[in-house]
């Protein structure tokens, strides 16, 4: 008895598009899971479907999401989806291999799902919105649908006759991770080390150090640590929140801490230090009216210093307090555990400013800035590198030229490069130190393959043994040690999901031009810029994981996105 292969969908060439854009595309029929997709004869009884001759040995294939009926003499779609069949002859018999492109995709860590539309074949209709949540149900899907993406995805089909691909139709509700404890700076007389806004957080854009306090003054008040919200992924199921850290306050000589009120008071008379929103400290203050060089030698404090000329190149400075340097930082070095302002600038490859608070300076040409807080930059940046857990901000027409910044929050810049500079990099929402790990890996999983292709180029691809699977099992294990690695702030350094409503929210500013050439990235997704943007931000979107331009609109002209 001959050999007869059933045939269950149908395919047909589709040709859509307006004339001088034709497009033409081959189109399968939409199956349902568990739907029977091809069978040898006898093996579906009773079934319609369209049968064609197959050679005596037939041996029928799975391909990705399609298996075995229970008899082993059909396939069975597993999923939704639009199935493809290739007949491949092999000697005297035949392999029927059926593949079949699911109608959805979700991702691996079930925070989103995604769907592939195709326009129907004839005599077939597109499926309602109804019909297609019920799909989603049955394939478990359950929370964060969005049914207007969904109409988007089947009107977009029927007006265009085009595939519609990679919609995102359900996104689960990102846990919110609980705040951690900070300082509400409490000063209430005399000059504040900043701006305060609304919520007692600080501005230090409008920085006057040295702020005098009196003993028992009131300095600030440790906010407690939030718990945060759990979230849930588009299966419906609980996906816990990482909960605020607490703030440790570690006393000293210099203040009082009340554990049950969180009230912080100044043991002695003294200086204000206040470094960000976590720790704030009460110094003398030591004042240096010249420069820091031969004659002073290093200079090494515990209290606030001021110095009102510059730092000769080679001489360090390392204080317990805030700094004040009224020249420049000159090929020299800078330590403090409080803030640095430098109203001079900071000149040399050797020169580097490291700050447990914020950093202001004017000019930054070469040299290094390394602080836990943030970095103001009122006029340039040629050649320099800039390394901050808080945000970076150029002023007024500050340059970038040739720099690296890295952000923990955003960047705000003005004019990035020139026509014959060569090209910076900006990071936002980047951990600076995690930035140097993932070089790392990502050299070792190109080291890794270059391996195994050395090898297939040697030995040809149809050779295998225990060298190559070795070669294999560390590209493999390189490559996931690279995709799973996480750079935004916050999160732990393997939870390459965390983190993503923080890195959505912080941004790229520009209120300049940003040269082609030049490399932009915020958390985990990076690019090279293909051509010169001009005034708007830069933003990460949640839905699609890459990064766009928004630009901004300029008289009647409407705000415009578009991905980079």
């Amino acid at each position: 008895m001959a050999v007869r292969v059933k045939t269950f969908f149908l395919t047909e060439t589709v040709t859509s598009g307006p004339e001088e854009n034709r497009q033409t595309f081959t189109v399968s029929q939409l199956m349902p899971a568990g739907a029977i997709l091809v069978a040898l004869e006898g093996g579906a009884q009773g079934a319609s479907g369209k049968a064609s001759d197959a050679k005596a040995d037939t041996e029928l294939v799975p391909g990705d999401c399609v298996e075995f009926s229970a008899d082993k003499t059909a396939l069975l779609a597993t999923t939704p989806g639009y199935p493809q069949m290739v007949r491949v002859k092999e000697g005297s018999g035949e392999k029927i291999i059926v593949d079949l492109e699911p109608l959805f995709s979700i991702s691996e860590d079930g925070w989103t799902a995604k769907m592939n539309l195709y326009p129907p074949v004839t005599g077939n209709t597109l499926p309602s919105l109804a019909d297609i949540i019920g799909m989603l149900e049955k394939t478990g899907v359950r929370s964060g649908v969005r049914e207007k993406n969904v109409v988007a995805c089947i009107a977009g089909v029927k007006t265009e006759m085009q595939p519609q691909k990679n919609h995102v139709i359900a996104r689960g509700r990102l846990p919110v991770n609980g705040k951690n404890a900070w300082l509400r700076i409490d000063i209430t007389v005399g000059t504040q080390v900043g701006q305060e806004q609304g919520d007692g957080h600080m501005d230090f854009r409008e920085r006057h150090l040295f702020t005098g306090v009196d003993k028992g003054q009131l300095l600030a008040t440790k906010v407690p640590a939030t718990a945060g919200l759990p979230g849930v992924n588009v299966f419906g199921r609980e996906v816990p929140q990482i909960p605020g850290k607490d703030l440790v306050i570690k006393t000293s000589e210099d203040v009082l801490y009340d554990e049950e009120t969180g009230e912080i008071h100044a043991a002695i008379a003294g200086v204000l230090s206040a470094v960000s929103d976590t720790s704030v400290r009460v110094t003398a203050k030591l004042v240096l009216s010249g420069d820091i060089d031969f004659q002073t030698g290093n200079i090494e404090s515990c209290d606030a210093v001021e110095i009102g000329g510059s730092i000769k190149p080679g001489f360090k400075v390392t204080t317990g307090g805030d700094v004040a340097v009224g020249g420049s930082v000159e090929s020299a070095h800078i330590s403090s555990r409080g803030n640095v302002v430098i109203r001079g600038g900071i000149m040399g490859e050797e020169a580097t400013v490291e700050a447990d608070g914020d950093v202001d300076v004017p000019v930054l040409d070469n040299g290094s800035i390394s602080c836990k807080g943030s970095v103001r930059v009122s006029k340039e940046a040629y050649y320099a590198e800039i390394r901050a857990l808080q945000d970076i901000v150029f002023t007024g027409q500050a340059k970038v030229v040739n720099s690296e910044l890295f952000a923990g929050g955003s960047i705000t810049v003005i004019n990035v490069d020139t026509d014959t500079s060569p090209n910076s990099f900006l990071a936002a929402a980047t951990m600076p130190e995690r930035y140097a790990r993932h070089i790392k890996l990502f050299k070792a999983y190109h080291k890794a393959k270059a391996a195994v292709d050395a090898w297939h180029r040697r030995f040809g691809s149809a050779v295998g043994n225990e060298e190559l699977e070795e070669l294999n099992e560390e590209l493999v294990d390189a490559k996931a040690s690279l995709v799973s690695y996480n750079l935004v702030p916050g999160v732990g350094e393997r939870d390459r999901s965390g983190g993503l409503r923080y890195a959505c929210r912080q941004k790229i500013m520009m209120k300049g031009l940003i040269r082609s050439g030049a490399v932009i990235r915020i958390g985990n997704t990076e690019t090279t810029l293909k051509k010169t943007f001009e005034d708007g931000h830069f933003a990460l979107n949640s839905d699609t994981g890459k990064l766009e331009f928004h630009s901004e609109s300029k008289g009647l002209k409407p705000a415009a996105v578009e991905e980079v």
